[in-house]
């Protein structure tokens, strides 16, 4: 160590004060960040700057399981089930608009006439998943697990990409129906003609 390394620190010692303890240095830290927390959530609302929100990484059902639970005729566009468990729970004619169910176990579960417009169920598990008279325009599927999907007849796949050979795979189930809400053909929706 150079004598003008240990002149600074000395320096800095004599102006900060004796070395605190471990203890009072965790608290003083924690007081510090959440004073700096605090005076930026007030700048942000002086300024009437626009407040972002987290996207939540787990949900309830991440952590207990929702498997089998009935959300039927419900508006659920407030709520979350990234990476839930899900199995053969119900959703029929639920609003699940912009819904995030990110990586989440839908095997089974009955979307049958609910709204998954610009929901997003990228990398979940689609095995058996019934999405029966569904609205999905918009939908996330990235890396969703679509090799055996259940029942699709009158789904509305507009906007949706689904990955070449995933579509072919069920344009060769030759789907069939029209959508009630959008009134598109789900064949026409998928791009099977």
């Amino acid at each position: 160590m150079s004598a003008l390394t240990v002149c600074a620190a000395t320096v800095v010692r004599a102006r900060a004060g004796p070395t605190p303890s471990t203890s009072t240095r965790t608290h003083s830290t924690t007081v510090q960040k959440a004073i700096s927390f605090s005076a930026a959530t007030a700048l942000a609302l002086a300024l009437n700057a626009p407040i972002a929100l987290a996207i939540p990484q787990t949900s309830e059902c991440a952590t207990n399981s929702c498997d089998d639970n009935d959300y039927s005729g419900r508006d659920l566009t407030a709520e979350f089930y990234t990476k839930g468990s899900l199995k053969r729970a119900k959703f029929m004619g639920s609003n699940l608009a912009g819904v995030t169910l990110f990586g989440a176990d839908l095997s089974g579960a009955d979307f049958t006439g609910a709204d998954l417009s610009n929901a997003n169920i990228g990398q979940c598990n689609l095995t058996g998943t019934i999405f029966k008279d569904a609205n999905l325009s918009g939908a996330i599927v990235s890396g969703a697990n679509m090799d055996d999907l259940g029942d699709i007849e009158g789904s509305d796949w507009t906007d949706v990409i689904v990955r070449k050979d995933v579509n072919d795979k069920i344009c060769a189930r030759s789907p069939k129906g029209i959508n009630a809400v959008t009134g598109n053909p789900t064949a026409m929706t998928l791009f099977c003609d």
